[in-house]
């Protein structure tokens, strides 16, 4: 089970509404509830407890005590939590039975108690029980844990962890084989033993290869001359005199390597100080090297300051004479405009003369006579147009009305036989309504037909549907098996990880939390690839 979201109102210590985002911490994957006492830390398992189960255990089961004494009487209590199981997602909405003000009268009213459990089905919350019997049960098929159980492994309550250690064995068991499955670990009993021959012998393979590495380690030490005073001989068995002999002559070479290194350092801020200094020379010369370049520049400017002094006169004469510009350039144009008129005019006056005309004659009479005699032969050539217009339409109406004799003389044919035509015409409709008689009868048959062939073609995509139905099944049932002999195979791996885990939190003189021994002659070794919870979860999803 993985939580999501846990929101809980006027609950515990808090009134206001508070967010624990437990999707915050993925990333951590190992996450610590810490704060002063009084701060709210156990309300938030408290919370947790509540809402799968509707009981907090270190109040006993007393509900009173689960609404916040910081609430009024008109806020509400709720608890509701977001969880993933078996790669579902749910939402558990919880409320425990308090006392609120009376909508009608005065007086108190008891709120009772309520649940609701949602799934999150393609993004949308849908209800799946709504009532506290519905839920219970439905959470019990959910988690397959019962609030005992849940309470006395999964969440242990404060002061309550010595109840788990000290139950009895019978209890222990029974409830150790409910969370872990161990009803198994008889029939594992040979192979563990025979895994620990197995374990023994490639113990005394990886001593040797020890032993051989040790030899290698010390020939080094000695090579380097890493061995201390108080480093003699010692004998080959003896692994962990070697070993920490060794860690010693490692001290050393750390001490040589730190040594070596704050030399390097010191050597390397030397060398930092002096490239500082050549930079410093470096700027400085370059700052020489300007500074002259400048003087050479600076008494170039100098020698050229008779010519600038020249320039600068002839500039300010040019700045005069750019007040004059204007007039000139429109002096210049209106010259170039005469010109270009006196010869228009002489141009004129010689096409006059060819065409008849004197150089005597009154200019401004011609044209006006020109100007009338102009208007009316526009006129006439306006008539002779609109002439040729009307000749044009009055072709066009000539063709329009014989056009129209030819159309008459057509239908006064189709008239001459329109009576051998209705003749004909009334035998037909004799005979159209002899079978529109039969229409209904038709029409009947024509949809029973349409239902049979409807039903045939049916039948035929059933055919084919049910054929791949039932390759389909058969691949599923493939899928299924596979799938369920992978959920056997990590809940075996699972279990051998159990019991290494187990094995290795076993301390000398400290009693089992499975057996209460305390004498542990041979503890299990721990798988090298571990099932983790997502594995199972991922492998149920997939059954």
């Amino acid at each position: 089970m993985k939580l999501h979201r846990l929101e809980l109102t006027g609950f515990g210590p808090f009134r206001q509404t508070q967010t624990v985002d437990f999707d915050a911490f993925d990333r951590d994957g190992l996450f610590l509830i810490t704060g002063r006492t009084g701060a709210g830390k156990s309300s938030i398992l408290d919370g947790v407890s509540f809402a799968l189960y509707g009981s907090v255990p270190r109040y006993d089961g007393s509900e009173k005590r689960l609404r916040s004494d910081h609430s009024h009487l008109s806020d509400p209590t709720e608890v509701r939590l977001e969880f993933t199981v078996a790669g579902k997602r749910w939402r558990i909405t919880r409320s425990p039975e308090y006392e609120r003000p009376a909508q009608r009268g005065g007086g108190l009213t008891t709120e009772k108690a309520r649940a609701e459990l949602d799934e999150l089905v393609d993004g949308v919350w849908i209800g799946r029980a709504a009532k506290l019997r519905e839920v219970g049960q439905l959470l019990d098929e959910v988690l397959g844990l019962s609030a005992a159980q849940f309470q006395q492994v999964i969440l242990l309550a404060q002061n309550k962890f010595s109840r788990f250690l000290l139950a009895p064995n019978n209890e222990r068991q029974q409830l150790l084989r409910t969370l872990f499955g161990t009803r198994r670990f008889e029939e594992y009993k040979e192979r563990l033993e025979q895994r620990r021959r197995d374990a023994q012998k490639a113990l005394e393979g990886v001593s040797t290869q020890a032993r051989t590495l040790l030899d290698v380690a010390e020939r080094d030490v000695h090579t380097h001359g890493l061995a201390g005073d108080e480093d003699g001989e010692r004998a080959p068995d003896d692994l962990p005199s070697r070993r920490s002999a060794l860690d010693r002559a490692l001290g050393r070479a750390e001490y040589r390597v730190e040594v070596t290194g704050n030399q390097r350092l010191a050597a390397a801020a030397a060398a930092d100080a002096a490239a500082i200094t050549y930079q410093d020379l470096s700027r400085a010369e370059k700052l020489l090297a300007d500074l002259a370049a400048a003087r050479t520049d600076l008494a170039a400017r100098e020698a050229e300051q008779v010519a600038v002094d020249a320039i600068r006169a002839r500039l300010d004469l040019a700045r005069g004479a750019e007040g004059l510009r204007s007039a000139v350039d429109a002096a210049e144009r209106a010259a170039v405009e005469l010109a270009a008129a006196d010869a228009a005019v002489t141009t004129a006056e010689e096409h006059w003369q060819l065409v008849g005309g004197s150089a005597d004659d009154d200019l401004a009479a011609v044209i006006e006579q020109l100007t009338g005699d102009l208007a009316r032969a526009q006129s006439a050539l306006a008539r002779e147009q609109a002439v040729q217009s009307l000749d044009s339409e009055i072709t066009d109406r000539a063709a329009q009305i014989e056009g129209l004799e030819t159309a008459r003389a057509a239908i006064e044919v189709q008239l001459a036989e329109v009576p051998a035509r209705r003749i004909v015409v009334s035998q037909e409709l004799t005979a159209a309504r002899e079978g529109a008689g039969r229409v209904e009868a038709l029409t009947a048959r024509r949809e029973v037909l349409l239902a049979q062939k409807d039903a045939a073609e049916r039948a035929v995509r059933q055919a084919r549907a049910s054929q791949d139905a039932d390759a389909r099944y058969a691949e599923a049932s493939v899928a299924s098996e596979r799938a369920v002999a992978t959920v056997k195979d990590l809940l075996h791996r699972r279990l051998r990880g159990y019991a290494g885990e187990l094995a290795a939190a076993l301390a000398p003189g400290e009693p089992c939390a499975v057996c209460g021994s305390t004498a542990h002659p041979a503890p299990a070794v721990a798988d090298a690839e571990p099932v983790s919870d997502d594995d199972l979860a991922a492998a149920e999803a997939a059954v």
